[in-house]
């Protein structure tokens, strides 16, 4: 499950957001690949319990709904890294535009062309607008883990 941080992304650098991005990606890697062997494992008992001629159709219809929970489970929390993966795409990309900008502005500092240029303007403001729609995708992403947290919750 991910545990997401409560923060404005907007007043952090965007090298820190990436290192934040990484570790975060790492930690729920690292949970996924733990937990995805036992799912495995587990599915399969439940399997071999919905084939078994001496269990109860109770029994059958209960490793059913608690195969197909676990392996849910697993397939949310590949869809979750998956959309900070993307983030983190996004995120690099933010990054390479923002140091791009800064090497033209340091260009045109030097030939003493950029004299308020008001178009090197619009692209820091479309810059921060990205960094906005960073913050927007991590907000949908804390709003999906939270909203896991209630969803079957009632199935035991």
């Amino acid at each position: 499950m991910i545990v997401l941080e409560n923060t404005s992304w907007r007043d952090k650098p965007v090298d820190e957001v990436l290192a934040m991005l990484d570790k975060m990606a790492k930690r729920i890697q690292k949970n996924v690949d733990e937990s995805k062997e036992a799912i495995w494992k587990q599915s399969a008992i439940y399997e071999r319990l919905q084939q078994s001629s001496e269990a109860t159709q109770e029994q059958k219809i209960r490793a059913f709904i608690k195969k197909t929970l676990e392996l849910e489970r697993l397939e949310r929390v590949n869809s979750q890294l998956n959309l900070l993966y993307s983030l983190q795409i996004f995120a690099f990309k933010v990054k390479v535009l923002e140091v791009s900008l800064d090497n033209i502005t340091q260009q045109l500092t030097k030939s003493h062309v950029l004299e308020n240029s008001s178009e090197l303007e619009g692209i820091k403001k479309n810059i921060d607008a990205l960094k906005i729609l960073m913050e927007a995708q991590y907000e949908s992403l804390k709003e999906i883990n939270e909203s896991q947290k209630h969803n079957l919750g009632y199935i035991q």
